[in-house]
């Protein structure tokens, strides 16, 4: 019976360890999530502030999009520019 004791003692010395092996390991695991959730914190600020950057460029694109000459404006110009010249010079000439 003592025998058995013994055994019974042992296996659950063995139980104990192997416990406390676990909740190191556990502990480990909560501390590695935990720096894990900083670092995933930290990349969404980053990525707000890029989301935010590209915002202000896209409504300053649109802005320039807006207020920018057609190409049918500039060939409007080419051609007055064009004729002007002409029509002072038959006016001259006449």
């Amino acid at each position: 019976m003592e025998q058995t004791l013994k055994l019974i003692l042992d296996k659950l010395d063995n139980m104990d360890q192997e416990i406390k092996r676990h909740g190191g390991l556990l502990h480990q695991l909560i501390e590695t999530v935990a720096a894990t959730n900083v670092k995933i914190s930290e990349t969404n600020q980053r990525i707000d502030g890029l989301e935010n950057k590209v915002d202000t460029v896209i409504e300053d694109v649109k802005e320039i999009k807006n207020s920018m000459a057609t190409k049918h404006d500039l060939e409007y110009f080419d051609q007055m520019i064009s004729e002007h010249p002409r029509q002072i010079y038959k006016l001259k000439n006449n």
